[in-house]
């Protein structure tokens, strides 16, 4: 059996956190109904043209076969050889069931991202911190 002592701590701890918990719930649901009424900001997202990319011939080619699953701006990043683009395109076919682009049009594409984005010499070491002390 529990002491009268223990008994009134526990009784008192009862009186004191049962407001503060009330306390919490209705902040947090005022916060919650103030979220709710805050209207959205002005951003709008910004569409991808083919003009905003290197000029070249078959650029809409490439850029309408690209987009039609992701952004073109990650292709951009990448700079590889034509052999390395034709190996994504494959891999893309493949693993995540892009359409096939073949003969003239695949070469079309090839010829505009082997121009625009060309292989890259990564640094050797990986990534190097830019404020690391040389």
């Amino acid at each position: 059996m529990r002491s009268p002592e223990h008994t009134g701590r526990r009784r008192a701890w009862r009186r004191l956190a049962a407001p503060a918990a009330a306390a919490s719930l209705l902040a947090v649901a005022h916060a919650a109904g103030t979220l709710a009424q805050t209207p959205a900001t002005d951003f709008t997202p910004q569409e991808e043209t083919p003009e905003q990319y290197p000029e070249g011939p078959n650029r809409d080619d490439a850029f309408y076969s690209c987009t039609a699953c992701h952004g073109f701006r990650i292709v951009a990043a990448q700079g590889m050889s034509r052999a390395r683009w034709d190996e994504t395109l494959t891999w893309m076919t493949e693993r995540h069931n892009m359409p096939e682009i073949a003969g003239e049009d695949r070469d079309k594409v090839l010829d505009y991202l082997e121009r625009a984005f060309p292989e890259q010499q990564r640094a050797r070491g990986g990534w190097k911190n830019p404020f690391a002390p040389q």
